[in-house]
């Protein structure tokens, strides 16, 4: 009787096990050595075609965004001719403001249900591709070196995927940096959005570049896989997107 008491007792001091978790990122890494199996793909190749298969997943997202920011650009006259009629109505009756603020409300909703176009919509790229990029990338940089293949899985100058090399990131940097100056590039020379987000992600790539020098081969061909889908996807948009029909009069 005392033993048992003294086992309980025991048992009550030690540290309970916790549930078995599955973490976020392994899930990325498992996938990659799941295709990489599957396939019997070398790793130089695993990495870049599942990076391709998931942006492409992504494309939709991007045509609807971009969908609907054409059509807000399309409504944007009408919205400013809205502003302005509301801004006169408030100089003309100054007590009404209230009022003025729901004409308004009703007078944006209306021209933007005319032309079709949910403002909410242009942030659907950044709710899924930067989530699903950087999911990815950390599964990528998670790859074990113990990976079936992965330390001899490269190809040309950088036959391990584990190590470092000075002309990766290099290559990386200039890709990045010449497909901003590509995709963000301002059709007037005057300042705009996309000029502004071209310079900061540019300086971001100069400032972070030491950095990526430090990171494995196999990193980087995750990086330039991706960088070659944004290039060739951007042309494509700006190729075969035509401009959305015309609302009627109203």
């Amino acid at each position: 009787m005392a033993a048992a008491l003294v086992a309980r007792r025991l048992a009550r001091r030690l540290p309970r096990a916790q549930p078995p978790t599955r973490a976020f990122v392994p899930d990325a890494t498992q996938l990659l050595i799941d295709v990489q199996a599957c396939t019997d793909l070398p790793w130089y190749a695993t990495i870049p075609l599942t990076t391709l298969a998931v942006r492409s997943a992504l494309v939709p997202a991007s045509i609807i965004a971009r969908r609907h920011g054409r059509r807000v650009n399309l409504a944007a006259p009408h919205l400013k001719q809205i502003q302005q009629l509301a801004a006169k109505r408030s100089q003309e009756k100054p007590d009404d403001k209230l009022g003025t603020a729901k004409l308004l409300t009703q007078g944006i909703n209306g021209i933007l249900k005319l032309h079709g176009a949910r403002p909410s919509l242009l942030l659907l790229p950044f709710a899924t591709t930067l989530p699903t990029l950087l999911w990815l990338a950390l599964g990528v940089r998670g790859l074990p070196a113990e990976a079936p293949g992965f330390s001899d899985g490269g190809c040309l100058w950088f036959p391990d995927l584990v190590v470092t090399d000075a002309y990766l990131p290099c290559l990386c940097i200039v890709a990045v940096y010449a497909n901003l100056e590509r995709q963000l590039a301002s059709p007037n020379k005057g300042a705009s959005l996309a000029g502004v987000a071209k310079h900061v992600g540019q300086l971001a790539v100069i400032i972070t570049a030491p950095i990526t020098f430090g990171l494995p081969c196999g990193f980087h061909l995750f990086w330039l896989s991706s960088t070659a889908f944004t290039a060739a996807s951007g042309e494509a948009f700006r190729r075969f997107d035509r401009m959305p029909p015309l609302p009627p009069t109203p």
